[in-house]
């Protein structure tokens, strides 16, 4: 008996309770009452450089691929002394390419022939220093026998603080916008919502592809004028923000 009353109370309780949750009203999110709106931001800024990445190197050609390889190796080797004696520390060179091509026969209908001519072989460094030092780089590596310049290009260093910076401005651009426009509706700007990042870059200045001869170096008078101008910045964002 004592077992059935329990279980009878027990049931009580769990009637009662579901009739309080019952009569407890939910309480729902009320919906926004605010005007959304999501406007752009940009920043563009052109700010100087301060390194240059010089990419040159030597070509070298011969009957058989010992020889070919050993005029270029011969002639690297010289041109990385004299580019160290700049000043220029070996870590700041490194080789980017280094390329074994044959040379076949060609006929006089422009066919070409399963004949190898020649081999040649190609080794290409990319040299990292001050903006003001890419001349006398280029100068210097072509004295040493270098006969190709591939690229100029000149960045920042610390790239990731530029980027860093340009975003926050673009942001600040957009949130500009989104103030000027609640002004007008007679509104202000309550929350932020949203903020999508739509890109950052940093455009390099970089110079077309050129080939000199070493010999037209040997008598060059006048230093190879590179002159580094200015890094092109970016930013845009897109932001949504709940004007009341």
């Amino acid at each position: 008996m004592k077992s059935k009353l329990y279980f009878l109370g027990k049931q009580a309780i769990l009637l009662v309770l579901m009739m309080v949750l019952a009569a407890t009203p939910v309480l729902a999110k009320e919906p926004s009452t605010g005007t959304e709106v999501t406007v752009s931001g940009n920043y563009e800024q052109e700010i100087a450089p301060d390194v240059a990445f010089v990419t040159m190197g030597a070509v070298t050609d011969a009957v058989n691929v010992k020889d070919a390889q050993e005029k270029n190796a011969e002639l690297a080797a010289r041109i990385q002394r004299q580019i160290e004696a700049l000043g220029i520390k070996p870590e700041h060179i490194k080789t980017v390419n280094y390329s074994v091509t044959p040379v076949y026969e060609y006929a006089d209908n422009g066919r070409r022939l399963a004949a190898i001519k020649s081999y040649q072989v190609s080794n290409n460094i990319s040299v990292t220093a001050a903006p003001d030092q890419a001349g006398l780089v280029i100068d210097t590596a072509l004295k040493a026998g270098a006969n190709q310049v591939t690229s100029v290009r000149f960045g920042k260093k610390d790239e990731t603080a530029a980027k860093a910076e340009a975003i926050q401005q673009a942001v600040k651009d957009a949130l500009t916008k989104a103030e000027a426009i609640a002004n007008v509706l007679n509104k202000h700007v309550s929350r932020i919502q949203a903020v999508n990042e739509s890109g950052v870059y940093l455009q390099p200045l970089e110079m077309s592809r050129m080939v000199a001869k070493g010999a037209a170096a040997d008598t060059a008078t006048q230093p190879t004028p590179i002159s580094p101008g200015l890094v092109h910045l970016t930013a845009n964002v897109q932001v949504t923000v709940e004007l009341e």
